[in-house]
């Protein structure tokens, strides 16, 4: 269990979803964002009891065309065109742990600031708010570890309606609805190169938003990461994720939109910084670019993500 720790920090977002409310679902997209859900040695959590802290940080801006409608607060509109700053503060704690078998709960708590433009009976209308979102955690994170290079993690993401709901507003920070996410990361570490290769999949189930009668079909999600590290502490590699939506929306809109389903792909370049704070401490940065390609019934664009993280 000590071989992770040689080339690189445990992170502190484990397996838990970086979800924005991207506006496809109602809104056009659901909880995830394309390669934003996988992090560095994602399915190795910490070989010792203790507590993790992260700041999580994701600046999206995308664009769906406004001769596309979108099913949005329980009305159509006409596109969608928005900039979205997403705010994520989360907890660990890691209550147990083996050498074969590592146990963990976490919560995270975010903030986020929406621009969003569209049409509203061929009236354009525009929002901006930064409101409280909806409470995301992980009641019992699994970590088996195969052997000291390879590792899978399992859990379940639970999103809690917690946040800011307004059916009459564009820019809702929350999505109004309970959605449960089986997820499973998996981490390969390749002493040699001082490098490692990390997937993370998971499968999105919503309930019904009660205040629309919209209830979002399931999606599933996967994201890839390759990442090279160095001596000094950096780290360069690649970062991959798809969004495909595999059953159709139910609202009073899915024959006029055909169900709706909408799928994304996207990639681009990651840098990571990782450093030992004394003996009790580590400290993890990591950026991130991903562009979008081949994007249908959902926003289109280039979302950024900073991920500091702290163990203890």
């Amino acid at each position: 269990m000590k071989i992770f720790l040689k080339y690189g920090l445990v992170p502190i977002t484990l397996c838990l979803s970086i979800s924005q409310q991207i506006y496809a679902v109602e809104g056009a997209s659901g909880r995830p964002s394309t390669g934003m859900q996988v992090v560095p040695l994602n399915a190795v959590l910490p070989s010792e009891e203790g507590g993790i802290l992260s700041l999580v940080s994701v600046y999206y801006d995308g664009s769906l065309n406004a001769s596309k409608q979108v099913p949005i607060a329980g009305q159509l509109v006409g596109g969608i065109d928005y900039q979205l700053s997403y705010n994520l503060l989360n907890g660990v704690f890691i209550w147990k742990t083996s050498p074969q078998w590592t146990f963990a709960t976490s919560v995270g708590v975010p903030v986020q600031y929406t621009n969003i433009r569209s049409y509203v009976n061929d009236r354009e209308k525009q929002e901006s708010a930064t409101k409280i979102g909806d409470v995301m955690f992980s009641p019992i994170i699994a970590n088996y570890h195969i052997n000291p290079i390879m590792h899978v993690l399992f859990g379940v993401n639970v999103y809690a309606p917690t946040g800011s709901y307004d059916v009459n507003k564009l820019s809702n920070a929350s999505q109004n609805t309970w959605t449960f996410v089986p997820n499973m990361a998996m981490t390969t570490i390749l002493p040699r190169l001082k490098a490692e290769i990390t997937a993370n999949m998971g499968y999105e189930f919503y309930t019904k938003n009660e205040a629309t009668d919209y209830k979002n079909g399931e999606m599933f999600r996967l994201d890839l990461l390759g990442l090279k590290r160095f001596e000094s502490g950096l780290g360069f590699g690649v970062v991959g994720g798809m969004i495909y939506q595999t059953t159709d929306d139910d609202s009073r809109f899915s024959d006029r939109l055909d169900g709706f389903k909408g799928r994304s792909y996207g990639v681009g370049p990651i840098l990571t910084y990782e450093k030992k704070l004394g003996q009790d401490y580590s400290l993890s940065l990591s950026a991130r670019g991903v562009h979008e390609f081949d994007v249908k019934n959902r926003p289109e664009g280039t979302a950024y993500q900073l991920n500091l993280s702290l163990q203890y």
